[in-house]
This record gives C-alpha cells, structure tokens and sequence, in this order.
C-alpha cells in the first residue's frame, strides 16, 4: 500500500515580487493531475532540516570565476547551515564529477573543500573524458543520487554555470527527473561571458520550484547566495497523500494560492517511487 506522503517546498510572492510569509495551509490549492488535494502537513520551512548540494562548473568557460566563487562560498555555507542537523555537500563538474566533501554538517570542512575546486576528489561519476567537455546533466543526476539519507526536511541544489552541457550522457529531461526523484529544489546561478544555455537552467529550476539568477557588477554573486537563503527561509512546506499509482509514474503538481494577487514558486511534479 502506498503511505508515503508527497512534500512541497514553496514560495509565496505579491505582486512586486515580494516574498509573503505567514500563510496558513488554508490559503493554497494543491492538486494532483488536475484533481485537488487535501494538504495533510503544513509548516514554515526554516522549521526543518536543510540538505545543501553547491555544485561548482569548473570547465573551461568558467575558470575566471573561481575565485569569486570560492570567497562567497564561505559565506554561504555559514549563511545556510544554521541548524545542528542542516549539512551540505560540495560537487565540482567539467569533464568529470568530483565530489569534494562528503555530506557533512561540518561548516569547515566545506570551507576547506572550496580552495581544492580545481583538484581531484571523491570521484563520483568519472568519465574518464580527456578532451573537454561540461558534464552539466550528468553532475545533476550523479549529486540526486548521493545518499542524503531518510532525513525530512528540505533539499536544495545551487549550480554555478553557464548552462552550457557538453558530452553528458544523461538529457536534460533525465536530470529533471532525478532532481524530482529526490525531491531536490534547483537553483541555478547563471555566469556567462557570452555562451551557455539559460533556458536550459530555466527549465531545471522550474520543474523543480527553484529560480534562475544571473551575476552582474549589479547583482554579485554574494547578493545572489542572500536571496537564496532568504527563499530558505521564507519557504513553506507541504505535504499531501497521493492516490494509489503505479510505480516510477510522473505525476503533475500545481500549487496555487487561493489569493490570485500571489504567485507560488513549486515543483511541478513528482514520480511515485520505484518497488
């Protein structure tokens, strides 16, 4: 018999894009393939868990960046990892994936994972590959199966690229579904000098209820980490008990507010788990 409840991570914004917070479970119509569903828990998200996975683009066209991205990558994690039970991870990916720290709650050993973005670690999905290459799509289906373990609570995933994928094995449609599978949000930092694929991150991060930003002189990457934090904080959570499925089916979710004024920010669907 299927038990397992089905969670939600969302935001609620007004109209100037504004985040809205204190909401109750009355204010939203959550369905299921187009039927509604009664909402069975409900909370404010910086009431659970946080599982972190930064994920770093480290070919070719984004070297330049490292070092921006290492100097705020410490703060980041500092920024995130506000509870004892919230860990990260740390994933670098060009022509392979390389996991630098093992999930951790540790903040310092992260910070220290961060000056070795350029080195060999923890290999986790080595192609073996020696002519260049971004294995964007891989590193996202190879970071969802890291095990985060049976921990409730929320999942997020931060990509520092391009966008731009060269030599993946897996689509981007699978590594949607992975991100799904594993109930992991996206959020995707878009660096760019002219190349890269943005409508690929679009469409990770909104089939997974993340959001896309893109560094500028006027929105530095620092900036970018404390708007990701604050969505942590301000995110709600819900969770509904789906009909019965077969299994590994898609499975499409809308989440409204009953307040038309408000837009919400979630998944878009889930695959009900495989027996």
């Amino acid at each position: 018999m299927q038990t397992r409840l089905v969670a939600v991570s969302a935001m609620v914004r007004d109209k100037s894009g504004q985040p809205v917070s204190g909401l109750t479970k009355d204010a939203f119509l959550l369905k299921q393939d187009g039927k509604p569903q009664a909402i069975r828990y409900f909370s404010e998200g910086a009431d659970l868990p946080l599982t972190l996975a930064l994920m770093v683009d480290t070919s070719g066209s984004q070297r330049n960046y490292i070092l921006d991205e290492i100097i705020a990558g410490r703060v980041f994690f500092k920024t995130m990892m506000q509870k004892p039970e919230d860990r990260g991870v740390l994933v670098q990916f060009d022509t392979n994936i390389l996991q630098l720290a093992k999930i951790t709650a540790n903040e310092a050993t992260l910070e220290h994972a961060l000056a070795y973005l350029s080195q060999s670690h923890n290999d986790i999905a080595n192609r073996g590959r020696g002519n260049g290459g971004t294995l964007l799509f891989d590193a996202i289906c190879a970071t969802a199966h890291i095990d985060f373990g049976k921990q409730p609570g929320r999942r997020v995933m931060v990509i520092l690229t391009d966008g731009g994928d060269n030599g993946s094995q897996f689509s981007e449609k699978k590594a949607i579904e992975e991100a799904q599978r594993a109930d992991i949000v996206v959020y995707s930092v878009y660096y760019s000098n002219g190349g890269g694929d943005i409508d690929a991150l679009n469409d990770l991060s909104k089939a997974t209820g993340g959001r896309v930003f893109t560094v500028s002189p006027q929105l530095p990457l620092k900036d970018i980490y404390a708007a990701i934090a604050g969505d942590m904080r301000l995110q709600y959570q819900l969770g509904y008990q789906p009909p019965p499925s077969k299994p590994n089916k898609f499975h499409k979710i809308s989440l409204d507010a009953k307040d038309k004024t408000l837009s919400v920010q979630a998944r878009e669907g889930y695959f009900t788990p495989k027996q």
